[in-house]
């Protein structure tokens, strides 16, 4: 009889990894955005996406059913960048709202789950907020 496979578990640490990885390279997005590079462009978006939606079990794990709106409305942006990008000419005028889309959504979320660090600038989960 084949064995039930445990569900993945998405710590704290996960996340703090995975934020740490995400922040890069949404910079990347938006440097080769700025440069006109939308083959790299897509990479980065394509990267990121993976990156965040791996952290939906995180905080369906911790009962945050406003995390995970945060991050599927986010997702929902990344999926609209990733098609913009994927045309043969691609609207360079429509990448921006989308662009600015992704970051309300991430300041949104980290407005309530992160804390910056006030000697180091590093960011970290707001433990009170869980």
């Amino acid at each position: 009889m084949a064995q039930d496979t445990p569900y993945p578990i998405f710590t704290a640490d996960h996340l703090d990894a995975t934020m740490k990885t995400l922040g890069p390279n949404l910079a990347g997005l938006q440097a080769a955005l700025r440069e006109g590079d939308f083959s790299t462009a897509k990479e980065r978006a394509i990267r990121s996406r993976e990156q965040l939606a791996t952290t939906v079990t995180f905080w369906r794990d911790h009962e945050r059913d406003d995390a995970v709106q945060l991050i599927r409305d986010v997702l929902d942006q990344f999926d609209a960048l990733d098609g913009l990008l994927s045309t043969p000419e691609v609207d360079s005028a429509g990448v921006e709202p989308l662009l600015s889309g992704i970051q309300r959504g991430c300041q949104a979320c980290h407005g309530v789950y992160r804390e910056q660090d006030a000697v180091t600038g590093d960011y970290r989960l707001n433990q009170g907020a869980l």
